[in-house]
């Protein structure tokens, strides 16, 4: 019989990161076994049409039982699930679930996790007691890893990448046609930034953005800055204030408004020169389709994702200088083929580590 695999994530609720989660989780555990994909979704007929999987809703806990009892594995699918800075009641439904595989004595998989940070006694005390008892641990990063130790969870854990790498490649086309609508100019460079309110910075991060967009104006008149929402009302709030104080003095500035979906995103980014992106898979996506990344960080993991590029991260939400990043910004311009071959080079490692958990969670679900 073909064996079920109960997915848990953040899915369902258009935030691109996370969707691009999944169809990274669906191409890449699908290439390596070819077990039944159940995913817990906020929107579920929506993720049964565009992934083409079996898909539940989240919020009824009489379907979640349901479907842990139908299941062979408990898998809790990439991202940042396992953190209570952006909700300190999400880590508990992510545990909990978790917590219904031991119960039902299932096989449990943590898969590409970003973990922490971990901040509420209570949610460090229950992470340990759980993750103690799953079947397979596999991290995205060695922060994550950092971050397990010093929960005093002293096991075997697998270190790979964020699932995205695990994405079937998509081309440009699709991205040239959204920019041609947009009327972009095909002939300058494109420049694309991803924006997001974090906590009681919103009003600082348009200032901020606001003006490094007049310093990269200033001296470049080649060049196009395309605002790209990636949590898409969220972003796209933020980004319409950038956008409406600044359009009527910068003909080359554009925001893009329709709602897109993982693939036709990802060929958006392929025709981009260079992304500055606050949200981490506007990096991950720019590493992935050859544009050059730089990030503005409001979490450790986008820090770590830096440091994989063999990088520092150097600015930070809080307090970021808009001249010093300017001046990146138009240092890389003009270093932009050695910087996106340096960013290429690391593509094999990520492609290879997304394969290798892939390939553990077949291991474990047949074992």
């Amino acid at each position: 019989m073909t064996k079920r695999i109960l997915v848990s994530g953040y899915y369902g609720y258009n935030n691109i990161g996370d969707e691009a989660i999944l169809k990274g989780l669906v191409d890449g555990i699908s290439s390596k076994t070819d077990a039944q994909l159940v995913i817990l979704s906020k929107n579920p007929d929506w993720t049964t049409a565009k992934y083409k999987v079996k898909s539940v809703n989240r919020s009824k806990l009489s379907t979640i039982i349901k479907e842990v009892k139908k299941a062979d594995m408990v898998l809790l699918g990439g991202g940042s699930l396992l953190q209570d800075v952006t909700s300190k009641k999400s880590i508990i439904y992510y545990l909990g679930i978790l917590m219904l595989g031991i119960l039902f004595k299932k096989k449990t998989f943590i898969y590409s996790q970003g973990i922490g940070p971990i901040r509420l006694k209570r949610n460090r005390y229950l992470t340990k007691k759980i993750l103690s008892k799953v079947d397979f641990i596999n991290v995205r990063d060695n922060q994550s890893h950092r971050e397990l130790k010093e929960l005093g969870i002293n096991r075997e854990v697998l270190v790979t990448t964020d699932t995205v790498f695990g994405i079937n490649k998509v081309g440009k086309d699709c991205g040239r046609e959204i920019l041609e609508k947009l009327s972009v100019d095909p002939k300058k460079k494109n420049i694309c930034f991803t924006i997001m309110n974090w906590k009681n910075y919103g009003d600082q991060t348009v200032d901020k953005v606001s003006k490094l967009i007049e310093l990269i104006f200033k001296e470049r008149t080649d060049v196009n800055i395309i605002l790209v929402p990636f949590f898409y009302h969220l972003d796209l709030a933020i980004e319409r204030k950038i956008y409406n104080r600044l359009k009527p003095v910068f003909e080359d500035l554009y925001i893009l408004e329709d709602y897109l979906h993982v693939k036709e995103y990802l060929s958006l980014i392929s025709n981009m020169d260079l992304m500055l992106s606050m949200r981490l898979h506007g990096l991950i996506f720019a590493t992935l389709t050859g544009a050059y990344p730089i990030g503005i960080s409001y979490d450790p993991k986008i820090d770590g994702f830096i440091k994989e590029l063999d990088r520092v991260q150097r600015y930070y939400v809080e307090d970021f200088d808009e001249n010093m990043l300017a001046e990146e910004i138009l240092n890389s311009l003009d270093n932009l083929e050695s910087l996106k071959e340096e960013t290429a080079a690391h593509l094999d490692k990520f492609y290879k580590l997304t394969n290798i958990h892939n390939e553990a969670v077949a291991r474990v679900i047949n074992s």
